[in-house]
């Protein structure tokens, strides 16, 4: 049997979880600031429980090797995700507005992690201040990566297990790269991803929001998870000057964060020049066209922004994986219902913080097709895969191939599991398309849709799971239960 640093691995957990403690001092203030008392003790007990943990065993445990290798970065990598959302949940175990169960604070937690934006909260409205902050401050968390934040402070996880760690939430198959070292390309990404939610929160102030629910919703918008401070979500803010501020954001949180920056540091002509992004662009234009037809064909023009910034809006919204849903999307007919679970699929650009199977595999894949046609034809030629004007190693190509395979196999997998759960067959498959592609599609907003709150716990945990697997790329959960991993 394989043996892992378990010791350098628990200390390293015991390490974040003290970072998650000081995240949890951001809702506690603001349930201070609104004098919310039940919020303020559960948020002080979570806090502190999650920072004793972390200390006693950041102290206690001292390994006699601090380096990782690469297979106690795949287990450190699974693990930090699921000690984050066990800690995380304890607010909403402990909040006198929520009052969860362990299943069903463990689904909210990993929810916001992963940024599907599921929820089993009911009514927004009812809600504290405080748990809309955590709701969408820990999808802002996880929507970049708790592992590249960790890399991006802690030199130790420059090593081959930090690499790999990186590579599992930034997909490996991207290919760009902002510095050879990971910690630099970590620091260089987050600075992006802070500055793009500044922004955001300032362009939405001077909007119908309040500076509240500006910073919940750029939290939200910026990672691509989709939580909102009301029942109604964005559609309570009926604003063209909001829906096209957030549709920009969204659009860019889907973008690979190493072209955003760039585009930041004075370098366009490279975002311009990418394969996968010109394709990203592409889909979105191509699919919100047809979102206009279908929407003219069943009779649901209802005004210009019907047929303009509506159908853009959601067509983004849906291959961001951001999960906001207009009011009139469930007469927009079966076609556009059908398509959003395409664009579900596909998700954004490697690299960014949108989820889905990720444009770059598609492009791949379809290149890959195109010259297995040829050679059809041309049983001699060589035609290699090209991307960006390089050549993409046959093996590299074959393993995107086979993520999408494996993709669709988990997901399928998932569905049987639900449908033993006593969920619909058609809600079934919807939720863990949804769960995989860590966006979420409740009953609310469509006929197909699943009610998160009518799951039992085993759909619950279900469901955290294939959140958990989509989140990370698959490979970095899977490969834990395969023999050769344990194997020396």
């Amino acid at each position: 049997m394989r043996r892992l640093n378990f010791a350098l691995i628990a200390r390293t957990l015991c390490s974040l979880l003290m970072f998650e403690a000081a995240f949890m001092v951001v809702p506690l203030i603001v349930a201070i600031y609104y004098h919310e008392v039940g919020a303020i003790q559960s948020f002080s007990v979570a806090a502190l429980i999650t920072l004793l943990v972390g200390l006693i065993g950041h102290i206690g445990i001292n390994p006699s090797v601090r380096e990782l290798t690469k297979y106690d970065g795949v287990m450190l990598t699974t693990l930090i995700w699921i000690v984050f959302s066990i800690f995380g949940m304890l607010p909403y175990m402990l909040a006198p507005t929520t009052c969860m169960s362990v299943s069903e604070g463990f689904f909210e937690a990993m929810s916001g992690f992963t940024t599907t934006g599921a929820s089993l909260t009911g009514s927004l409205d009812k809600l504290s201040h405080a748990i809309h902050i955590w709701h969408c401050l820990s999808e802002w968390i996880g929507g970049l990566g708790i592992i590249i934040f960790t890399v991006a402070l802690v030199p130790m996880l420059n090593s081959s297990g930090g690499i790999q760690m990186f590579n599992a939430e930034q997909a490996k198959i991207s290919q760009e790269k902002v510095s050879p070292r990971i910690s630099t390309t970590a620091r260089s990404i987050w600075m992006v991803y802070i500055m793009l939610t500044a922004i955001l929160f300032g362009l939405l102030c001077l909007g119908p929001m309040s500076a509240f629910e500006a910073s919940c919703h750029a939290f939200a918008t910026v990672s691509t998870g989709g939580f909102s401070t009301t029942s109604s979500g964005i559609n309570a803010f009926p604003s063209v000057y909001v829906k096209t501020v957030i549709c920009l954001f969204m659009f860019l949180g889907g973008v690979n964060f190493a072209l955003v920056y760039r585009a930041m540091t004075g370098k366009p002509r490279l975002v311009a020049k990418n394969d996968t992004f010109k394709t990203y662009c592409k889909v979105i234009l191509g699919f919100t066209l047809i979102f206009i037809v279908g929407i003219i064909v069943d009779g649901a023009y209802t005004g210009w922004q019907s047929i303009t910034i509506d159908p853009l809006f959601q067509v983004v919204s849906f291959i961001t994986s951001t999960g906001y849903m207009l009011t009139g999307f469930c007469s927009w007919g079966p076609t556009v219902f059908i398509l959003a679970l395409i664009l579900m699929f596909m998700g954004g650009c490697a690299g960014s913080t949108s989820g889905g199977a990720k444009i770059d595999r598609i492009v791949y894949m379809l290149k890959d097709m195109r010259n297995s046609v040829k050679t059809s034809l041309r049983p001699n030629a060589v035609l290699p895969v090209r991307v960006n004007g390089r050549v993409v190693p046959a093996r590299q190509v074959s393993v995107a191939v086979a993520f999408l395979l494996i993709y669709a196999i988990v997901t399928l997998g998932g569905t049987t599991l639900l449908s033993f759960c006593g969920i619909p067959a058609n809600e079934a498959f919807v939720s863990a398309l949804g769960a995989m592609g860590n966006n979420s599609l409740s009953i609310a907003d469509s006929a197909m849709g699943c009610d998160y709150m009518a799951l039992n716990p085993p759909a619950r945990i279900i469901l955290s799971l294939l959140m958990l697997t989509g989140r990370l790329e698959i490979y970095s959960v899977l490969v834990v239960f395969t023999p050769y991993f344990w194997r020396r």
